[in-house]
């Protein structure tokens, strides 16, 4: 920084101290403007490298997403199997079988989402240096990964349920939402009533488990349509929408791989 000083000569005119003011003004400008450059392009590195690590954190993303459909594909598939076994009982039917009660596809780790880079982005203050367009679009993932978790503590809350329901007949041990095998009832066992109720704890496991795929996918598609060059909210919202299959739910096999 440039610094007003006392002049080197005595002053003895007013044309001699405008001279000596206006040099310094002229100083204090061209510092104050070196100064606002240096911290111009301080900050726009700054946001380039934010950019930079939220992309990283999106990409990543991505993959989990692709690693959980396919769990929770595998889930839902043994889930229904076993509905249409317990169904069948109760209707007195032979068919179909009951899935093996040890099965693999109970068993799931899913790994969810995150945003980390843009939250300690909000925690410091930095997230003030991007524009406000940008903002926007990354609060509208933070919005859609919040939707995302609710369904998770419900799901969770459902495997509990089913888990509780199984172990008043079988010793089993872990739980499925965190990778175990759990032992399956086996139908020919439970009275009518008994039946019943393992269907509706079944049934409500599907509906919480095809909830959860549902708002890993719109947060999936909304990541894409971000990284694919969206520039606003409703651009972002209208992409993401567009690429869902008609109805409520998800087809794993138009996923593709990132």
């Amino acid at each position: 920084m440039l610094e007003p000083h006392a002049p080197e000569k005595p002053i003895h005119s007013w044309r001699d101290f405008l001279v000596h003011i206006g040099a310094i003004a002229v100083g204090l400008l061209l510092a104050l403007g070196l100064e606002q450059a240096v911290e111009l392009v301080h900050h726009r590195h700054l946001r380039a490298e934010m950019e930079t690590r939220i992309h990283g954190a999106l990409e990543a993303d991505l993959k989990i997403d692709a690693d959980s459909f396919v769990q929770l594909r595998g889930n839902l598939a043994y889930l229904t199997e076993l509905r249409n076994a317990v169904t069948a009982r109760i209707d007195g039917a032979g068919a179909p079988a009951q899935p093996p009660l040890l099965d693999r596809r109970i068993a799931l780790f899913i790994i969810f989402p995150g945003l980390a880079p843009y939250e300690a982005a909000q925690s410091n203050g930095s997230v003030a240096l991007l524009e406000e367009g940008r903002i926007r679009l990354f609060n509208r993932l933070s919005f859609a990964r919040q939707l995302m978790l609710v369904a998770r503590d419900h799901f969770f809350s459902e495997t509990v349920r089913l888990e509780s329901f199984q172990r008043r007949f079988v010793d089993a041990h872990g739980f499925m939402a965190m990778n175990a095998v759990t032992t399956a009832v086996d139908v020919t066992r439970l009275s009518k009533p008994e039946l019943v109720e393992y269907r509706e704890r079944i049934a409500d496991l599907i509906a919480a488990t095809e909830q959860l795929r549902s708002r890993i996918d719109l947060f999936d598609l909304e990541v894409r349509s971000l990284l694919n060059g969206a520039s606003s909210e409703s651009q972002l919202l209208d992409e993401a929408l567009k690429a869902r299959p008609r109805g409520f739910g998800v087809r794993d096999e138009d996923r593709q791989e990132p």
